[in-house]
């Protein structure tokens, strides 16, 4: 130990803990040669699951936080951290998405962190103060997408191209209805709203959605029944 740095004295009581999967320590430690690499994937799990904010992180606000500019000198903080952190996503521990300004924006690649990357690829979730980079395909939330988060819950990309499907099958009013349905039965899932839009193409419904879809027969709402769709 070097004799101008004063000895750790311990963690304090009360100390808030940053949660680290087992996982990291069994699988992924041991393949980490770059101490780099290390301090800074270490530091970004923490920083990106800080309570009250996005679970998600610009490189550039990273590498100005106070222990990073320890770790690094100015003015190639930035450019060490962002080589790290990329090492993490090649890695598989993080997930990146580049923004119009050559900057990254980073996520955890959890369960959690995944859906956020999906939500913000979809167009369904913003990061503040940032935009993507322009060959980034980023699709503009329609109004029944809209409605799915309102009513349903997260936007998935999985959902988001079966809705994208849909409405080139149905007219958005019907996918807005039966999104609505389904949660007032209390079925919040897209496999039962799609079970009542099949339902009213095979029996139709009676209103002015119709109109511009012949062949479609007009039967009152009450003629779709929960089937066990949830």
């Amino acid at each position: 130990m070097c004799a101008d740095i004063a000895p750790f004295e311990g963690f304090r009581a009360g100390q808030r803990a940053t949660t680290i999967p087992v996982q990291f320590f069994t699988e992924v430690l041991p393949s980490i040669t770059d101490p780099e690499e290390l301090r800074v994937t270490l530091y970004a799990l923490y920083a990106i699951n800080r309570p009250g904010r996005l679970p998600a992180i610009r490189v550039s606000d990273l590498a100005i936080e106070y222990p990073m500019q320890l770790l690094y000198q100015a003015p190639r903080t930035y450019e060490q951290v962002r080589r790290a952190i990329e090492a993490a996503a090649a890695r598989g521990v993080l997930l990146t998405l580049a923004l119009d300004d050559s900057d990254l924006v980073v996520f955890v690649n959890n369960d959690g962190g995944r859906r956020l990357h999906e939500r913000v690829i979809s167009g369904a979730q913003e990061i503040p103060g940032a935009r993507l980079a322009p060959n980034t395909t980023v699709a503009t939330p329609s109004r029944p997408a809209a409605v799915y988060e309102q009513e349903i819950g997260l936007l998935t990309a999985s959902v988001g191209a079966a809705l994208a499907e849909a409405e080139q099958k149905y007219p958005a009013t019907w996918i807005i209805e039966a999104l609505q349905m389904a949660a007032r039965q209390n079925a919040r899932s897209w496999a039962y709203a799609e079970a009542i839009l099949r339902r009213w193409e095979a029996e139709g419904r009676n209103d002015e959605a119709t109109e511009g879809h012949p062949g479609r027969r007009a039967n009152p709402y009450d003629a779709v029944v929960r089937r066990g769709y949830d």
